[in-house]
């Protein structure tokens, strides 16, 4: 059986404070405080929310709510007060509360409504604790992958390398070059665990500015053409030029662009082809621009297609050739077009090749009205004014603060 939700009632007045806690007793646990030394010391029990009076004759009810905030930070704090003036509803939010009911309003509405907003608030509460635990959590493995898994196998690559060096038998140099392949396998696998992990969990800064797609691409084919020739691949690159900037972040799109081509490369069968383009393309009104990677390869089953993308995922385990990969580069790629505010697609069909798409918004195309960036509720407004985008329904926070986007 769920736990009610526990509420303590601190205001000096009787008649009102009786009164709230008559509206509540039905829904909640309420328990009350007249005083604001009785306010405090109730404060340090495990209440879920606090309807906190501003004006008490002992003290001050933003004091008090900036001491709860402070030692409790995912207790809610909701205030009730006869003051009116945008400068008590400033220094009510400013104080950390999470959200503000003028006393004539308390009296006015609807039990239901308040006990409504009083139970989102403290969902919200609870979700952003516990979203705080995993992100403290996943710093914790990266911090355990980046030194204590990773530190190791750079230590014994280097090791391997020096034996590689030496003349060994012919039995033991074999061995060595597979225990050197297996371990730069492993390496790669955890630097690309390390990266994805980063960037959905938002310990990646970009660096954005205005940038033509068509540098990184450049960057990209030079690097790989030498893995194209030597499957006798041909690697081809119609780059529009006066492409519109898009504001990003150029190693990001590097990365990108490289997982994309290098993929391409690692399941197109020798002889084949890849074609790389890049051009100007509207969504919505939006202008923006297309990269496509396109290629000869063995394509990809209709019951994987929507998978790709999805951690360690691999519709086939080697390349063309016997190419290893992590399972990760897709995943990474998604999450560098996300972060960047576009998007990536998939088109393929088994025996006639794979294109990729990737779609970014031009760095000109202004987003107004981002769903993240609803105005608050001000203080003209008749309705309950909380620091929750709406007091019937909050919506639940990540569970992981994803990196800033451009």
């Amino acid at each position: 059986m769920t736990k009610p939700i526990s509420v303590l009632v601190a205001d000096d007045e009787d008649i009102i404070r009786r009164r709230v806690v008559m509206m509540l007793g039905e829904l909640f646990e309420v328990d009350q405080a007249s005083t604001a030394s009785a306010a405090r010391e109730l404060a340090a029990g495990d209440y879920d929310a606090i309807l906190l009076d501003i004006m008490f004759p002992d003290g001050n009810g933003i004091d008090i709510c900036g001491e709860i905030k402070a030692k409790s930070p995912h207790t809610t704090v909701v205030i009730s007060s006869s003051m009116e003036t945008v400068g008590a509803w400033d220094d009510a939010f400013k104080a950390g509360a999470d959200g503000y009911l003028e006393k004539r309003e308390l009296l006015a509405l609807d039990p239901r409504k308040i006990g409504l907003m009083i139970g989102n608030l403290v969902e919200r509460n609870r979700l952003r604790r516990q979203a705080e635990e995993v992100n403290r959590r996943q710093a914790e493995l990266l911090s355990l992958l980046s030194h204590d898994v990773r530190a190791p196998f750079q230590a014994l690559l280097g090791t391997i390398e020096l034996l590689r060096k030496n003349n060994q038998p012919e039995n033991v140099a074999k061995s060595a070059e597979t225990l050197y392949e297996c371990a730069k396998d492993q390496l790669e696998f955890i630097n690309a665990l390390l990266e994805l992990l980063r960037l959905e969990s938002g310990m990646v800064g970009l660096r954005c500015a205005p940038v033509d797609v068509n540098l990184p691409v450049n960057q990209s084919l030079q690097g790989l053409r030498v893995l194209a020739s030597a499957k006798e691949i041909s690697l081809e690159s119609a780059l529009a030029p006066g492409l519109p900037p898009v504001k990003a972040d150029l190693g990001r799109l590097c990365r990108l662009a490289g997982n994309l081509i290098s993929n391409a490369v690692k399941f197109t069968p020798r002889g084949g082809r890849i074609s790389v383009r890049t051009h100007s393309v509207d969504r919505n009104g939006m202008a923006g621009v297309m990269l496509s990677v396109e290629d000869t390869g063995v394509g990809i089953r209709p019951a994987d297609r929507d998978k790709i993308f999805q951690r360690f995922h691999r519709g086939r385990d080697r390349g063309t050739e016997g190419e290893r990969g992590t399972g990760l580069g897709l995943s990474i790629c998604r999450e560098i077009v996300q972060l960047h505010g576009g998007s990536l697609t998939v088109e393929s069909a088994p025996g006639k090749g794979t294109t990729f798409l990737a779609w970014f918004p031009a760095a000109a195309a202004s987003r107004k009205n981002r769903p993240d960036e609803a105005a608050e509720p001000g203080p003209g407004s008749n309705q309950i004014r909380s620091r929750s985008r709406q007091a019937s329904g909050v919506p639940a926070p990540r569970l992981t603060q994803r990196s800033k986007r451009c």
